[in-house]
């Protein structure tokens, strides 16, 4: 095989998969896929599992870069390196415990941030002379209007980039810690309104629903409900995680239990965020056994907003969709009312292992999992 049907090959291999990571990645483009994102999901994994033993196994033979052309530049070399660094780190998020999912989040949002880079620069070095007029049977042209199409394809990967790079700066560093609006290191925060609800402790209400009239908490009462801390692996059903996580607040059980909750008569507990979009639910056997938090600190300090200021749910040993951020309203109910995500595919006992990107390929309809 010619160069030249290798590299376009290889490229549209690449962007196929770089395309359904940003749509994973990306908070606005996963709001935007809707009930098509668990489908997305199982491409994205079963794609970047292929590519990656293709890689491994025949790179010699089938890629070009590490046994490159003479004539080729040396920075060419390069993207075998980050695509594999991609391999080895999605294979880490896939399958590994929390700890290597914590490094996996920040080598492979490293590694796509670079060769997002490195593309830009493959581009800049493979941009075509002067074009003649002709446009019939001409290789220039054509080679023009390849790169063409190459660089827009490749615009909107850098509205990743700099999500990436934060990803690693604040892991490594913890560059977003001081900030009240950034996410803690490590993590990848999403919303489904793309942007973060603005609400303040002296207009925040919580309100509890279901028994009777309305219940309603201010920041200040709130503020004496006695509170408890936990410490979990907070994993995301995307694959990243992070590790060790501090998380105190009230404990939701015995909170609706002093309420008045009756279980038997009212066995689905609903919640609502402050953005007006995001929905959750639990059953009550899921709250005795997983112990929610209605917490409003996190490591020892105030949520950022980006975390869910000031006040949302966090579920151990369940995947993070299922922790509602900016909560600002919870329902007793005899039914349940399936929450944003549930409706677009994903499990309601989201518990971790419930769930990985090839069931999501499996319920697209592509193959059966038994």
């Amino acid at each position: 095989m010619e160069f030249r049907s290798r590299h376009w090959r290889h490229a549209v291999t690449v962007g196929l998969v770089m395309f359904t990571g940003l749509g994973l990645f990306l908070a606005g483009w996963r709001s935007a896929l809707g009930a098509a994102l668990p489908w997305i999901q199982g491409v994205h994994t079963a794609g970047g599992i292929a590519y990656g033993l293709a890689l491994v196994a025949w790179s010699v033979r089938f890629f070009p870069w590490p046994k490159a052309p003479r004539h080729s530049p040396a920075y060419t070399r390069w993207a075998f390196f980050f695509l594999v660094v991609l391999a080895v780190s999605g294979a880490g998020l896939l399958v590994g415990s929390a700890a290597v999912r914590a490094v996996a989040t920040m080598a492979h949002a490293g590694a796509a941030a670079a060769f997002v880079l490195w593309v830009l620069v493959h581009l800049y070095h493979q941009r075509p002379a002067t074009v003649r007029r002709t446009w019939a049977t001409d290789p220039g042209r054509r080679r023009f209007l390849r790169w063409a199409a190459g660089a827009v394809l490749s615009l909107p990967a850098l509205e990743a980039a700099p999500v990436m790079v934060r990803v690693v700066l604040g892991t490594v560093f913890g560059l977003d810690a001081a900030s009240n609006a950034g996410a803690l290191p490590g993590f990848v925060p999403y919303t489904v309104v793309g942007g973060y609800p603005r609400l303040s402790p002296e207009t925040w209400r919580l309100r509890l629903d279901g028994l009777g009239e309305p219940r309603v908490w201010d920041w200040a009462r709130w503020a004496t409900e006695p509170t408890r801390e936990v410490t979990l692996d907070f994993q995301c059903v995307t694959g990243w995680a992070v590790r060790g996580v501090r998380f105190a607040g009230v404990d939701l059980a015995s909170w609706l239990e002093r309420q008045g909750w009756e279980p038997a008569r009212q066995p689905w507990v609903l919640f609502y965020s402050g953005d007006g979009v995001y929905t959750e639910s639990l059953s009550a056997a899921q709250i005795y056994r997983y112990r929610p938090l209605l917490a409003s600190f996190i490591d020892g300090r105030p949520l950022p907003v980006a975390q869910g200021f000031p006040l949302r749910l966090v579920v151990p040993g369940m995947y993070g969709y299922k922790s509602i951020k900016w909560l600002v309203r919870i329902r007793l109910a005899a039914a349940d009312e399936l929450g944003f995500w549930e409706v677009r595919g994903y499990p309601q006992d989201a518990y971790v292992g419930s769930y990985n990107s090839l069931t999501g390929l499996a319920r697209s309809g592509w193959f059966s999992v038994h």
